[in-house]
């Protein structure tokens, strides 16, 4: 398809690889076929989109265009014959979504609640979570969230492939790295999929192709360990009944085979009880330990030396066996002890180049990415004046300003080789903004696909709504069919891992969605109690628990509370003189530390952390450091196998060492 060249456009848009050609070529199929009034006969289909191609050869790429269409949820069927031949048109029914059922309110909220599941890394459905919420919230103009991805690369292949093989049960060929040990090649039935540590797992058996049967029981296998995987397309297989993901959701002491079983108690100051909402006591009961007496009994133990670790870091003491009291204490008395330490030595070295060794593939193969942002782009421009920023788009997908330049140039272009079906698009010179002329030829907003709306309803379960709140009926009627059987598919397909989700979740985005200031009381990690008057700024989700930021109007900065632990929390009243923009919360420092022991990465929860392999073999960590004892903690539960740079951090971790030593 000939491309049609613009003035106003930079030389930089010229420039078309096969990528760009094969999603210019199905979101022009996609325009062209809405905006036709009657259904478009094969002849007419081929002069317009495959003029290059003989009659076998466009007979096959058609084919294949409208399965890759299928992927961005538009369905094109035949709708009958002519003398000539058939005639092809969009179903729309299973195609265009019907969004008078669901309101502005209801899309931002949505888009509040579940976009910070798209920037967890450890949420499977991360990538097609930002392609649903795309399409739900069609506002293109102002940013309500963004979506967070390291160098401007979301997109996931080897995720994808995983979950479309989960999602059609078919097995897969893979070459996958199993930790400390050479390649090896698997067949696969994957059975479901979980988060945990900021890392994503698969649960999956061996499946045998002579016998087309599974031959061994389910494992675990870690999503950045597959270097290759492919689908064996021609067969399926069933999931048992009782298969249950829950199970496979560990702890990381509890990896491995059973070597002793332990008891744990809240960690209170000297002379005081515990507090049971301790962060360990949660995860264990999230696990099905509960608290008798004081004491969570009988939780089995793998690595003793990773369980005194996360003993410490989750604010809980164990109690029996000695062995691992003693661990426990061992880490404390070295941590008692930490001094400043020039980091230079471990970075002498450089940087570890091993995690290169081998990369893995970013970015799906051909166009089709690319086709799936069009679609959702192209269903927003349905109106006079709708206006896309490519600032927006690249906040809203997650992807570079350059990429989102790059979709609008596309959408410029999208088109068929006589120029009848375009949409009437005005630009800038640098294509950072293009809005709808007039509405003659306009997109219409497109339904979510089976794995987009698997990802959403497992997102909005895992933020608190529930299956029952009138907003799934609205999403079901206005923009999926398949929304009324997700919460059984989300439910395997992402494993429910949080003890509960938080009551306060819900109200905390209305109040973002809405502007409000709320009202909570709130418990500290350490137990204080305190009244908190907060204007909500933003969301996340990290390692398991949700955290909400805003402006303490009390204390006139900003801070992160988790929600689980707020309480009594209501829209304020009478607080309109806060500033529109509160004030940029940057944090206090930055803290930079080398992790000398590997396990430490996985054992402990490290928020906002980023991570660099060096070539001794070490770690080089780096976070931002708002204040109070969650950074101390955690690096006193590192004992001996940290080295720190910053003095007043160094004094911080003894302090809290000694006091834990106390309690």
């Amino acid at each position: 398809m000939a491309r049609q060249s613009k003035n106003t456009v930079e030389d930089e848009f010229d420039d078309r690889n096969s990528d760009d050609i094969q999603a210019l070529r199905l979101s022009s199929l996609m325009i062209g076929l809405a905006a036709s009034r009657v259904p478009m006969p094969t002849a007419t289909i081929r002069s317009l989109y495959y003029p290059d191609l003989d009659e076998q050869a466009f007979f096959k790429k058609f084919q294949r265009d409208r399965k890759m269409l299928s992927t961005c949820g538009v369905a094109v069927v035949e709708s009958g014959r002519n003398a000539s031949g058939a005639l092809w048109a969009i179903d729309a029914q299973a195609t265009f979504a019907h969004p008078q059922e669901l309101t502005r309110q209801d899309a931002a909220f949505i888009d509040v609640a579940c976009m910070p599941l798209a920037n967890d890394p450890a949420f499977p459905y991360r990538d097609e979570l930002t392609l649903a919420l795309a399409k739900i919230n069609r506002r293109y103009n102002a940013v309500v969230t963004r979506r967070d991805a390291t160098g401007g690369k979301p997109w996931d292949s080897t995720l994808a492939e995983l979950l479309d093989a989960l999602q059609a049960r078919h097995p897969i060929d893979v070459r996958y790295q199993p930790k400390d040990a050479a390649e090896k090649d698997y067949c696969l039935a994957l059975y479901g999929s979980f988060g945990f540590r900021e890392q994503t797992y698969f649960v999956a058996c061996e499946y045998d192709r002579d016998s087309r049967a599974v031959a061994s029981s389910p494992r675990t296998f870690r999503l950045d360990r597959f270097r290759k995987v492919r689908a064996i397309a021609s067969r399926t297989y069933e999931v048992p009944q009782d298969f249950c993901i829950g199970d496979f959701v560990r702890l990381p002491f509890q990896m491995g085979e059973v070597t002793l079983r332990a008891s744990f108690s809240p960690l209170g100051a000297a002379g005081h009880t515990g507090d049971p909402c301790a962060p360990g006591v949660s995860e264990l009961a999230a696990r099905g330990y509960t608290m008798e007496d004081g004491l969570v009994q009988g939780v089995p133990v793998s690595n003793a030396q990773v369980a005194a670790a996360w003993s410490i870091d989750a604010v809980v003491a164990p109690v029996e066996p000695e062995s691992l009291v003693q661990a426990y204490r061992n880490i404390l008395l070295a941590a008692s002890d930490c001094q400043p330490r020039a980091l230079d030595p471990w970075l002498a070295a450089g940087k570890s180049h091993a995690s290169q060794s081998h990369p893995r593939r970013r970015g799906r193969k051909g166009g089709v990415l690319e086709a799936r942002q069009l679609s959702a782009l192209i269903g927003s421009l349905d109106s006079e004046g709708a206006t896309i920023s490519a600032n927006v788009v690249a906040q809203r997908l997650g992807c570079t300003i350059a990429h989102a330049k790059h979709l609008l140039s596309l959408l410029i272009d999208a088109s068929d080789e006589e120029s009848l079906n375009r949409l009437p698009l005005a630009t800038d010179d640098d294509m950072s903004e293009a809005v709808l002329l007039f509405g003659t030829t306009a997109g219409r907003p497109i339904r979510l696909t089976l794995t987009e709306s698997v990802s959403l309803i497992a997102a909005l379960l895992l933020a608190g709504v529930e299956p029952q709140d009138p907003l799934f009926q609205k999403l079901s009627q206005s923009l999926s069919a398949a929304i009324g059987d997700a919460p059984a598919v989300a439910g395997l397909a992402a494993a429910m891992q949080e003890p509960s989700c938080p009551k306060a979740l819900p109200t905390c985005a209305d109040a973002i969605t809405s502007r409000n200031i709320i009202s909570f009381a709130y418990t500290s990690t350490t137990g204080q109690h305190s009244s908190r008057l907060v204007k909500p700024g933003a969301i996340s989700h990290r390692n398991g628990q949700w955290y909400l930021e805003g402006y303490d109007l009390s204390r006139s900065s900003m801070r992160n509370f988790r929600i689980d632990r707020m309480t009594g929390v209501a829209v304020a009243e009478g607080h309109f003189n806060v500033p529109k923009v509160a004030p940029d919360g940057a944090p206090q420092r930055t803290i930079r530390f080398v992790l000398l022991d590997q396990t430490l990465v996985d054992a402990l929860l490290w928020n906002q952390t980023s991570f660099t392999p060096l070539a001794s073999g070490a770690t080089l960590v780096s976070c931002p450091y708002f204040g109070g004892t969650w950074l101390p903690r955690r690096l006193a539960a590192c004992g001996g196998s940290v080295v720190i740079e910053d003095a007043d951090m160094c004094k911080l971790v003894r302090q809290y060492a000694r006091s834990a030593l106390q309690a």
